[in-house]
C-alpha cells in the first residue's frame, strides 16, 4: 500500500525536475535541470522534452520534439512498454510518429532519447499542446504525465516558426523512414531583372534525420496565387548533400507575371507533376516579402547562415528624385553598418532603379574604393544613380540592392563569401555569378511633391571647397574637383548674359592623372536649365600634387538673375555625380578683382589720343596694374585671356586689344601701354571708355565676361 502511494505521488502529471532532483541521487548535478520539467516513473526514471520545434505551414502546422528517457536505476527500462500522443486543450489528440529506428531498451545509468513528429492544425500556438506519456497495459492505456510545450520552447529559447517537414520517403522509397528535411522561409523579393518580372526567397533546409540526405529529384516546388495559378519554382544553384543538424540556406526563383499580388503567395512542395493532386507541405510566403521605406534600417539577410557578415545591418539611408530634360534623375545612398562586436566583410552590391509595376529597370554600380572588412560601429555607403523616363514619379519607383557571389556561394548562403558549411553546387555552377537581391526600398518620398526640384535638391556648397561626388569612373577618387569662381556679364549687342564657371582640379595622388571629361549645367529655382560648354583646348594630364584650371562658359537669358542657381555634374554617361546650390559672385566696381589663380587691381591709368599719316587716330591707355597670384594653379596656352575694348557714347566699338596670362604679352605689375588703332576722326569723342573683359575659347565661339569699366 505505502509503494501504491508513493507511486502515485511520484506519477504526477507533471513535475518539476528542480523539486523533484531534492530527493535524487543522480550521476549528474542537479542544477543542470534547474526548472525543467519531467515525468517520473520512479525516483530515478523520468521523461524529459528536448529540441522542441513547433512548425507552422500554410495549411497546418508540425510538432517535432525529442523525449528523453533517463535512466538512472540499476536496471534496463524498455521505452516499448510506454507510448507518447499531443494533446490540445481541448482534449483533442494527435498521433506522434516516431522519426527513427532506435533501440528502445535503455540500459541503467544512460539517457534513451527518441524523436517524434506530430501533424498539427496549423492554428495552434505552444501554449495549446502538451506532450502526453501512457503506459501499456495489454490493451488498455494509462496516463503517466504531460509535458508543456510552451516551457520546453521557453527554457530552450525557441519561438514558433513557420516551416514544414517533409517526409522525403513520400517521394522515394528507397529512403529511410526518418528522412525528413524540414524547409523555412527567409526573406522574399518580387524584381524585375534581366526583362523578367522575378520572385526571389531564401529557403533554409535543415537534414532532420541522422544521415546525410540529398533531396531527391522527384521534388517539385512551386509558387501559387490567389487564383491557383502556378509558378515553377528553382534554386539558383544545385543542391549537394544536407548534413544532419547543418542549415544549409539557398535561394528559389520563380519567373512570374508582372501583375502578380504577392500578398496571397503561397510555397507548394509536391511529388513531380502532382501540384494539383498531393501536397507534401505549404507555406505562406506573402509574409516573407518586405519592402522597407527610406531610412529603415534591417539586419541583412541569412546572416545566420554566413558568420562572415554576421551583425551587418542595411538600410537605404538617402534619396533623391529630379525631373530634368532628359527624364526622371534618381539617386540613393545605401549604407552598411557593423554593429556586431568583431569584423564583418563588406559584400559587393549593385542597385537597380525599377517601376513597381512595370517593365522598367535601370542597373546602377558604385566602384569605389573601398575596405573589404568593417569594424565594429564602422559603416560604408554605396552611391547608386541613373535615369528613368521622365513620365515616371518617385513614387512609382523602387530601389533593389543585388549581391553579386558565384554560384557555388548562393547554395551555402545567399549572402557573400564562397565559405560555408552546407550543400555545395556543381564544378560548372561555380564558375557562374549571380546577382541576388538583398534588400527593396520604396522611394516613395525621395522628392518634394512626388519630384524636388533640381534647385530644392541641391546640396549646400561654398565656393572654394572640393565638391561632395558620388562614385564614377570619369573622376579618379585621387582627383579633387572645385568651383573657384563664377561671375556672369551681360551682353548687350546679343540680348542675352553669359556666366564664365572656374574649376580647379587637383591631382591629390603620387602620379599623373588624366584630366576628367565631365558634363554641366545650371539650373534656376524655377527649374530652367542652362547647359555648360567646355572650353576648346585643355590640357590631357595633370601632374602629381599639381592643380589646373578648367573653364565652362553659360548662355542665360537678359532676365535670369543668377542669385538661386543648382550647379549639376555629371559624368560620362550623363549621370548626376553632384548638385550644389550657389550664385554668380558680384564684380567689385573697385578695387582687385579676380581672374582666377590671378588678381588684378588697376592702380592707375590715363588715356592719350594720337594722329597717324595715313589720317587715322589711335587711342593710347596707360595701366599702371598691380598683378598678384592668388595660388599655384597650372596656367598654360590654354588659360583665359583679357580683352580690352574701346567704346564710344554711344556704345559702338571702336577697337580692341588682347593680352594675356602666358607668353611675351602677357600681363604683369607695373606700367603698361596699350594701343588702339585705326579710329576715323569722327569716333573720337571726350566720352570713349574701355570695357575689359575676360575671354574664354569654347566650340560656340568666344565667351566673355565683363569684370571692369574704365572711363578715363
Amino acid at each position: 500500500m505505502n509503494q501504491q502511494r508513493m507511486m502515485k505521488r511520484l506519477l504526477s502529471r507533471s513535475a518539476l525536475l528542480l523539486t523533484a532532483a531534492s530527493f535524487l541521487t543522480l550521476p549528474l548535478a542537479t542544477s543542470a535541470f534547474a526548472g525543467k520539467e519531467g515525468v517520473f516513473l520512479s525516483d530515478s526514471v523520468y521523461f524529459t522534452l528536448d529540441k522542441v520545434s513547433l512548425s507552422v505551414g500554410a495549411d497546418d502546422g508540425s510538432l517535432r520534439f525529442s523525449l528523453g528517457l533517463n535512466n538512472h536505476s540499476n536496471t534496463t527500462v524498455d521505452f516499448n512498454n510506454y507510448g507518447v500522443k499531443v494533446i490540445d486543450t481541448n482534449g483533442i489528440t494527435y498521433t506522434a510518429k516516431l522519426n527513427e529506428k532506435v533501440v528502445a531498451r535503455v540500459k541503467a545509468g544512460e539517457t534513451g532519447t527518441f524523436k517524434f513528429t506530430s501533424e498539427i492544425p496549423s492554428n495552434l500556438s505552444p501554449s495549446d499542446l502538451k506532450v502526453d506519456i501512457f503506459q501499456w497495459n495489454d490493451n488498455a492505456t494509462s496516463d503517466i504525465g504531460a509535458l508543456s510545450v510552451e516551457s520546453a520552447m521557453v527554457e530552450a529559447g525557441q519561438t514558433l516558426e513557420q516551416q514544414v517537414v517533409i517526409n522525403l520517403k513520400e517521394i522515394d522509397t528507397t529512403l529511410a523512414e526518418e528522412a525528413l528535411v524540414s524547409a523555412k522561409l527567409g526573406q522574399s523579393y518580387k524584381v524585375y531583372k534581366d526583362g523578367v518580372w522575378m520572385v526571389y526567397t531564401d529557403l533554409t533546409l535543415s537534414n532532420e534525420s541522422s544521415a546525410s540526405l540529398k533531396l531527391p529529384d522527384g521534388l517539385e516546388l512551386n509558387f501559387q496565387d490567389s487564383k491557383g495559378l502556378t509558378y515553377g519554382a528553382q534554386f539558383v544553384a544545385s543542391v549537394g548533400a544536407l548534413l544532419p543538424e547543418q542549415p544549409v540556406t539557398l535561394t528559389l526563383q520563380a519567373a512570374v507575371p508582372a501583375s502578380l499580388d504577392t500578398n496571397h503567395l503561397s510555397l507548394l512542395f509536391s511529388p513531380k507533376g502532382k501540384v494539383k493532386t498531393t501536397l507534401l507541405g505549404t507555406l505562406n510566403a506573402a509574409k516573407s516579402f518586405a519592402v522597407s521605406r527610406l531610412s529603415d534600417k534591417a539586419a541583412y539577410p541569412n546572416t545566420d547562415a554566413n558568420d562572415a557578415l554576421n551583425g551587418l545591418v542595411i538600410s537605404t539611408t538617402w534619396a533623391s528624385a529630379v525631373q530634368q530634360t532628359d527624364g526622371l534623375h534618381v539617386q540613393a545612398n545605401v549604407t552598411l553598418t557593423n554593429e556586431s562586436d568583431g569584423i564583418v566583410t563588406v559584400p559587393s552590391l549593385t542597385g537597380e532603379f525599377q517601376a513597381s509595376r512595370g517593365n522598367v529597370g535601370v542597373t546602377s554600380s558604385d566602384n569605389a574604393v573601398r575596405s573589404a572588412y568593417l569594424s565594429p560601429n564602422e559603416s560604408t555607403t554605396f552611391h547608386f544613380q541613373g535615369v528613368v523616363p521622365a513620365s515616371l514619379s518617385a513614387e512609382a519607383l523602387q530601389l533593389v540592392v543585388l549581391e553579386k557571389q558565384s554560384a557555388a556561394a548562393s547554395t551555402t548562403t545567399t549572402t557573400g563569401t564562397s565559405t560555408g558549411t552546407g550543400a555545395a553546387g556543381n564544378t560548372d555552377s561555380s564558375k557562374q555569378v549571380a546577382s541576388l537581391p538583398v534588400s527593396v526600398t520604396s522611394l516613395a518620398g525621395a522628392g518634394v511633391a512626388g519630384e524636388a526640384t533640381t534647385y530644392a535638391a541641391a546640396s549646400a556648397y561654398k565656393i572654394g571647397e572640393p565638391f561632395k561626388l558620388a562614385s564614377t569612373n570619369s573622376i579618379d577618387s585621387n582627383m579633387d574637383l572645385s568651383l573657384v569662381e563664377l561671375g556672369m556679364s551681360v551682353n548687350t549687342d546679343f540680348g542675352y548674359k553669359t556666366v564664365v564657371a572656374k574649376y580647379k582640379l587637383t591631382n591629390k595622388s603620387k602620379t599623373t592623372l588624366a584630366l576628367p571629361d565631365f558634363q554641366t549645367d545650371l539650373t534656376n529655382e524655377d527649374g530652367y536649365t542652362y547647359t555648360g560648354v567646355r572650353q576648346t583646348n585643355v590640357a590631357k594630364n595633370i601632374a602629381p600634387n599639381t592643380s589646373y584650371v578648367l573653364n565652362y562658359s553659360y548662355m542665360v537669358p537678359d532676365s535670369e538673375d543668377a542669385d538661386k542657381l543648382a550647379l549639376n555634374l555629371y559624368d560620362t554617361n550623363r549621370l548626376a555625380v553632384g548638385s550644389f546650390k550657389t550664385e554668380v559672385q558680384p564684380i567689385p566696381a573697385t578695387g582687385p578683382i579676380s581672374v582666377y589663380p590671378f588678381t588684378i587691381d588697376f592702380d592707375d591709368y590715363s588715356l592719350s589720343a594720337t594722329y597717324s599719316k595715313d589720317g587715322s587716330y589711335s587711342y593710347r591707355l596707360r595701366l599702371d596694374l598691380d598683378v598678384q597670384r592668388q595660388a599655384q594653379v597650372i596656367t598654360d596656352a590654354n588659360f583665359s585671356s583679357l580683352v580690352f575694348e574701346v567704346v564710344d557714347t554711344e556704345g559702338r566699338l571702336l577697337s580692341s586689344k588682347p593680352m594675356t596670362f602666358t607668353g611675351q604679352q602677357r600681363i604683369l605689375s607695373g606700367v603698361q601701354f596699350l594701343e588702339f588703332t585705326n579710329i576715323r576722326s569722327e569716333q573720337l569723342n571726350t566720352g570713349s571708355y574701355f570695357n575689359i573683359y575676360e575671354v574664354i575659347s569654347t566650340p560656340n565661339g568666344e565667351a566673355k565676361r565683363l569684370i571692369r569699366t574704365i572711363k578715363p
